[in-house]
């Protein structure tokens, strides 16, 4: 049972005054269907999410950061809770701190092997109470009496880390918030720095990869590409921080990627939760060439236990170890 499926035991959480804040996929199709009939509005950070609520029209369902205008003619706030835990408390920290936080009713609701037993405990600091509402077949829903606060932005709770001359920001919920992960900087260590040509980082993060090469080499045509809107946000910020012109926009993997690049990048994601899952990367090998031209590279890293030179060879003439360490290894993938 998702934690979708326990929202449906409660009806009375449904109204034309509810908004949804989620990330979490799948959809269960009968939750949708609650939120149309009752016209309840959805907002989330995660394309998937959107992608999949477009039945409900661009009004319904909203892509990107909370805003305030989210909750206006709001009464009731159902929160989906990340498996981040400290982003689910940014979450409840920007709730808190808009205006007439106190009159509106707060539920947080998430399996329990996502964190939906420890809720209360989480919310704890920043709530009057919490009142456990429901638990059933490993899913568990709060009721949350937040403590109104003041003077909240997205930028408090932003971390950085530095690669090379430059540091770049990463909001909450961001993979490896406010740090370097040790792959993408192995990947980074190996990359090389083309002089001109088009060139996609795919799942962004906080743009370090697509940024780095375009502060290095101005000429280059450089688009940045992630599911999460957390992500998005970074890179936008860290692009103009940076004062680099680049393209930035949200997109399942290869699915709303259009046109063909010399240089593909990426430290593509193997985990959902705590289950390993490996389509991303699989279906990575199998598109990519698709959006490549004739002499196009594509590079990515990955775990050393990882087959992914095994699945690349099986799309690609030529498939290369450039670098190992860490226990990360970076592989070029051409066909030609």
């Amino acid at each position: 049972m998702s934690a979708y499926s326990l929202l449906l035991r409660h009806p009375e959480l449904f109204g034309a005054g509810t908004l949804f804040l989620t990330d979490q996929t799948p959809i269960d199709g009968d939750w949708l269907r609650a939120c149309q009939q009752h016209n309840s509005r959805i907002r989330t950070w995660n394309w998937l999410v959107h992608k999949g609520a477009q039945s409900l029209g661009e009004d319904a369902c909203r892509f990107g950061l909370p805003e305030p205008q989210d909750l206006l003619h709001c009464d009731t706030v159902v929160l989906l809770w990340p498996k981040a835990h400290e982003h689910a408390q940014t979450l409840l920290q920007w709730l808190s701190s808009q205006p007439d936080a106190s009159s509106r009713r707060y539920f947080a609701v998430a399996a329990n092997d996502a964190g939906g037993k420890s809720i209360g405990k989480r919310a704890q600091p920043l709530c009057q109470s919490v009142t456990k509402i429901d638990s059933a077949r490993h899913c568990t829903l709060w009721q949350l009496h937040l403590a109104p606060s003041v003077g909240f932005n997205w930028l408090q709770p932003a971390q950085s880390f530095r690669w090379g001359e430059h540091a770049y920001l990463t909001l909450p919920g961001v993979f490896n918030h406010g740090k370097l992960d040790q792959g993408t900087a192995l990947l980074l260590e190996h990359l090389p720095v083309p002089n001109h040509g088009r060139v996609l980082d795919l799942g962004c993060g906080s743009g370090v990869i697509g940024l780095s090469l375009k502060a290095r080499q101005a000429a280059l045509d450089v688009n940045l590409t992630d599911i999460d809107a957390f992500a998005l946000r970074s890179t936008e910020l860290n692009a103009m921080r940076l004062g680099l012109d680049v393209s930035i926009y949200a997109s399942d993997g290869l699915a709303d990627v259009t046109g063909r690049f010399d240089y593909l990048f990426s430290n593509p994601p193997f985990h959902q939760g705590k289950d390993t899952d490996y389509r991303f990367a699989q279906q990575l090998f199998a598109n990519a060439q698709r959006h490549l031209t004739r002499q196009g590279q594509l590079w990515l890293v990955a775990n050393r236990h990882l087959a992914y030179e095994e699945w690349a060879a099986e799309h690609f003439a030529q498939v290369d170890i450039v670098a190992q360490g860490n226990g990360f290894k970076v592989l070029l993938a051409q066909a030609h």
